[in-house]
């Protein structure tokens, strides 16, 4: 038996549903277009924040909740083992704070989860290092307190961030805040193109990508 479409509108036609595809990757598209016009210079420091801190023995570190801890997490792979197969460089040291569920477990349970990626970042960030924080709303405490750690250690911080920015505005060193209205799929989707752009402008100012 077919299953029935729940969604408001009622509407399960083809033609319906191919509009709705049609509309969702315009608008994407768009949105992504509007940040890089707008952000342009603003990736290109954050590559070069980042190639510096990696020229200098430095590390990246990122955080962020749901989608954006699997954003964390995709990037901190593509920098410690690679972005393309065309490209041959060493690995570049970049850690995801989410991706240890001892660590997560514990850190939620004894010390509050708002406090689980600032205690990482005690133990992983030295001075110089780099602090990454992603939150779709701006507002995630476990962000905002693990940002607001590093910058008071003497680490660098980069937040992407979306909606008109949460707590989180003006809080890093550089930031990039995607609008949306009540669209975090939007968001994630512009952090993730943020991320890949940047680590392109990272390899390429190493001098490992020539083309």
């Amino acid at each position: 038996m077919a299953r029935q479409c729940r969604c408001s509108d009622g509407l399960t036609d083809r033609t319906r549903l191919e509009e709705i595809v049609l509309d969702t990757m315009l608008y994407s598209a768009r949105l992504k277009e509007s940040v890089a016009r707008q952000e342009s210079a603003v990736i290109v420091a954050m590559a070069k924040m980042m190639a510096d801190t990696f020229e200098a023995g430095g590390k990246v570190l990122l955080c962020g909740n749901g989608g954006s801890a699997a954003d964390a997490q995709h990037l901190a792979t593509e920098l410690t083992i690679r972005y393309r197969s065309s490209v041959q460089r060493p690995a570049l040291p970049a850690m995801a704070l989410s991706t240890d569920t001892s660590a997560m477990t514990a850190g939620a349970n004894d010390l509050g989860y708002d406090a689980v990626f600032a205690r990482l970042v005690e133990a992983y960030g030295r001075e110089g290092d780099i602090l990454l924080g992603l939150s779709t709303s701006g507002n995630s405490k476990s962000v905002v307190n693990a940002l607001d750690y590093a910058r008071e250690h003497g680490m660098k911080t980069i937040a992407l961030l979306g909606g008109d920015g949460g707590v989180l505005k003006g809080s890093a060193d550089l930031e990039i805040i995607v609008p949306h209205s009540g669209s975090a799929d939007r968001v994630q989707e512009c952090h993730i193109t943020i991320g890949h752009v940047i680590i392109d402008l990272v390899e390429r100012i190493l001098g490992y990508c020539r083309s």
